[in-house]
């Protein structure tokens, strides 16, 4: 795995699912989960180009099956995988 790809285990996942904020957390885009949830009401997160802005966003485990680009600001991303 290169440094840019994040594995996520299943116990991330929450009946199958995980929000955004663990996301960005987890996959290290931010140091905390404030850091994570104000990135997220800035409007600075997007899932797959898509930009997310609801905190309570919630992901599909299937979703990241063939894996999801998760980014944060202009230039920090990763392929975060299960």
């Amino acid at each position: 795995w290169s440094s840019d790809v994040w594995l996520f285990d299943q116990e991330s996942f929450k009946d199958g699912n995980i929000d955004i904020i663990s996301i960005v957390h987890q996959a290290g885009l931010a140091s905390s989960r404030s850091e994570a949830r104000r990135a997220v009401e800035q409007g600075g997160v997007s899932v797959n180009g898509e930009k997310v802005s609801a905190i309570d966003a919630v992901f599909p485990m299937e979703l990241f099956e063939d894996g999801v680009v998760v980014k944060k600001g202009k230039k920090n991303f990763r392929k975060v995988t299960v």
